[in-house]
Order: C-alpha cells, then sequence, then structure tokens
C-alpha cells in the first residue's frame, strides 16, 4: 500500500514525510482492518512530524483523524464486517486491567497506545485497529470527509468541555480560537451556554462571531465582561494562564488544553487567583466521551469549515498547516 511515512524528525521544510510502498497491515483476531477514505490533518502530526514530541516508532506513519470502511476482520471480531463505516481517533489501545482502566479513566492508562504515535496512522490506504476501538459511523448520515475532524478535534474538544463541567455551568470562556474550540462553541450554544473568546486573529474572530459568541476580544489587553465558571485554555504558552484565573469565579475551572505548553507557568497572586479555583488538564482521550459527542454531532450535524488535500500534497499541505496558510479551519487528507 502506499504510505507517507516519518523516520527521522525535522522541519517539515526539509521534507521529513516519505511518500513509500508500505506492508499493508494483516488484521489480528479482535482487529478490523480499515481502508481509509480521508484522514485529517492535525497540529499534532506536525509536533510529531518536525520533533517537538519524540518518535515511539520508527518508521511511523501518522495520522489520527480516519474515516474508512472496514476492508477485512480478525476472526474472533464481533462488532464490524466488511463494508461497515467506522471512525478512528488518538486513541487507537488500552489495557483495561490497570488503576486507571478499572476506575473509567482509560486515558490514563500505563500501557496506551495511540494512533500516529505509538501505532501506524491513516496517512495510508489502510489501518488496522482492535475492533473496540473504533467508532461507529454506520448511522450517523453525514458524509466521511466530514466525520474526519471529528475524530480529534471533537473527541479532545468535547473532552475539554466536561473537565470544565460545561453542561452544569452557565458561563464558558475560551482563550485561543481554532478547530478544537469551534467545536466547543457550537455545543455550548445547542445546550444555551454564554461564551466568551479571547483570540488575536481577525479571521478568527469573525468565525467566532459567526457562530454565535457573546463576547470576543483579548483577553491580554481586557477582561471578560464578567467572572466565568469555567475557562477553557488553548495557546501553546503560560504566560496567559494567570490571567485566566483573575476571570475565574470562585470554585470555577481552568482547562489547559495544549498538547505542550513551551513557557513556564507563573501565578504570582495565590490568594486572589488561584485559591479556591480547580486547574484540570486535557490527557490523552477518552471512548465514553467520544461516544457522547457522536451522538451530539449527529443530532445538530456538526459540519466544520474544511480544505481537502489530495493524498500526494500532504507535505505541503503541512507545510501551509505551519504558517497559517488554510483554506478553511481544518484539512482533511482524501485517501481513497
Amino acid at each position: 500500500m502506499k504510505a507517507w511515512t516519518i523516520e527521522e524528525q525535522k522541519p517539515i521544510e526539509k521534507n521529513p514525510l516519505k511518500l513509500v510502498e508500505y506492508p499493508c497491515p494483516e488484521p489480528k483476531e479482535h482487529e478490523i482492518r480499515v481502508k481509509v477514505e480521508y484522514c485529517g490533518i492535525c497540529r499534532t502530526d506536525l509536533h510529531i512530524v518536525e520533533g517537538d514530541i519524540p518518535l515511539h516508532k520508527k518508521p511511523i506513519i501518522p495520522g489520527h483523524e480516519i474515516v474508512g470502511i472496514v476492508d477485512k476482520v480478525g476472526k474472533n471480531v464481533k462488532k464490524y464486517r466488511a463494508g461497515d463505516r467506522v471512525g478512528i481517533s488518538w486513541l487507537n489501545w488500552t489495557c483495561g486491567n490497570c488503576k486507571y482502566c478499572k476506575r473509567g479513566e482509560e486515558n490514563y492508562c500505563r500501557y496506551i497506545k495511540r494512533t500516529g504515535w505509538d501505532a501506524d496512522g491513516g496517512f495510508a490506504e489502510y489501518v488496522a485497529v482492535n475492533e473496540d476501538f473504533a467508532f461507529d459511523l454506520r448511522n450517523m448520515g453525514m458524509e466521511p470527509e466530514s466525520m474526519a475532524p471529528l475524530m480529534c478535534p471533537r473527541v479532545a474538544g468535547y473532552f475539554a468541555f466536561k473537565l470544565a463541567r460545561g453542561d452544569k455551568i452557565k458561563k464558558l470562556g475560551m482563550v485561543g480560537f481554532g478547530p478544537t474550540a469551534y467545536y466547543i462553541l457550537r455545543i455550548a450554544k445547542h445546550i444555551g451556554l454564554k461564551v466568551y473568546i479571547s483570540t488575536r486573529s481577525e479571521e478568527h474572530r469573525k468565525s467566532a462571531k459567526k457562530y454565535g459568541a457573546d463576547w470576543i476580544g483579548n483577553i491580554y489587553s481586557q477582561n471578560f465582561p464578567e467572572k466565568v465558571e469555567s475557562i477553557i485554555y488553548f495557546p501553546p504558552t503560560g504566560k496567559l494562564v494567570e490571567k485566566c484565573l483573575e476571570n475565574l469565579d470562585i470554585s470555577g475551572t481552568l482547562v489547559l488544553a495544549p498538547v505542550t505548553i513551551n513557557s513556564f507557568i507563573e501565578i504570582k497572586d495565590y490568594t486572589n487567583n488561584l485559591w479556591g479555583k480547580r486547574i484540570e488538564t486535557v490527557y490523552q482521550v477518552r471512548r465514553d466521551y467520544g461516544r457522547e459527542f457522536l451522538e451530539i454531532a449527529k443530532e445538530i450535524k456538526l459540519d466544520i469549515e474544511k480544505e481537502i488535500v489530495e493524498f500526494k500534497d500532504l507535505q505541503n499541505a503541512l507545510k501551509r498547516m505551519k504558517t497559517g496558510n488554510i483554506k478553511g479551519m481544518v484539512q482533511v487528507l482524501k485517501v481513497a
């Protein structure tokens, strides 16, 4: 099969991805093989390619926002058969037996495997995964290219929303506005929350306004109109964390959503800004929240403005992602 692989991490401008002929996976007894239709292109893929996070497998096929058709099943597979449409996300496998898995926190599993990092991902014609870690998309009623981004921004976004107690509050703040924040905004407005957005990007301001944000500004220079019960924070820098805590009400929750933060988090005024408040972090993802979100996405036909990328153009697409020069809010790789 044709696949994009990475073996030596270096800046995307140096073309580290290689388009190669790669062995087609054979499904094990509890696995399904999926013929990939579309795979979303995520900034985490860029982090893996460029070395911001270390390689766990060499070579590795990145890509973890996968939608495709089951092509072959292992001998003990019970949930799917050839022809079914499924999705595959970042969470590729957990053990089910460690203390974290047993208490419903599989995202902390010590033996976790991540698609496109620990196991080969979706920048390829075929991918294999345990049947229990594929999402059932048979009755979603959405186009496959629209469902691919749901496999990452939506899973991570909904996890952040749950950590922020989104179903128990009335006012939510978000700092930074990209694809993940877009999905959270759509959910929050669907259930009637007030949402305040902080972003410096004029383009993102327009998008936030279009999809119903109640206030849009820049928390660096101005506070939210009022203190909020939860804030979800996306920038890969620590310098605005205390500013967010200033805007958080007592008993409120600050959710840190970045995969990496490249500067120190400093809190100078514990008594006024942190005392009586919570800080949570988005760590991996969970299947139960993913399934919950799919029901919401199905109900409100949750789509996003996207750029479809031809398979041969993946490397150039990542270069444009790095500079912010993409059409729409996300890029989706067309594989089949």
